[in-house]
């Protein structure tokens, strides 16, 4: 059975490899939306496994914003602030409201990434039974 951390680890790995496709994507839309649907999936991963965490920790999480401060607060992540970056620049994006430029999305994933890469090095995304 595929755990919420596997699935997590396995995004990771889809968005890094993803990421090799880097400088077709800057020539071809193609390249670019696979990178962008790696990163949205990614990043849906994340904050529902900080609302696994938080969730066990005893706090009521409603929202991938809430998600994301309760990491904090958990000391899972260290730059909320930025965390709610990268979700302001994902809602953009996938709801369209203003739209946001390819270049500075692109920007935005590969800063998450090495987030995401930190995070594993730090041995902050375990199972949690």
């Amino acid at each position: 059975m595929t755990t919420q951390i596997d699935k997590l680890k396995q995004s990771i790995l889809d968005l890094e490899e993803a990421l090799k496709f880097k400088k077709k994507a800057q020539k071809e839309k193609f390249y670019f939306l696979g990178i962008a649907k790696s990163f949205e999936v990614c990043f849906e991963y994340c904050w529902k496994y900080f609302k696994f965490v938080a969730n066990k920790e005893g706090l009521e999480i409603y929202s991938p914003r809430d998600s994301i401060k309760a990491a904090g607060r958990l000391n899972i992540i260290d730059n909320v602030e930025q965390w709610l970056f990268y979700l302001e620049n994902r809602n953009l994006a996938v709801h369209d409201y203003l739209g946001i430029p390819e270049t500075e999305y692109m920007q935005s994933i590969e800063k998450f990434y090495l987030e995401i890469i930190n995070l594993q090095k730090n041995k902050k995304l375990e199972q949690v039974t």
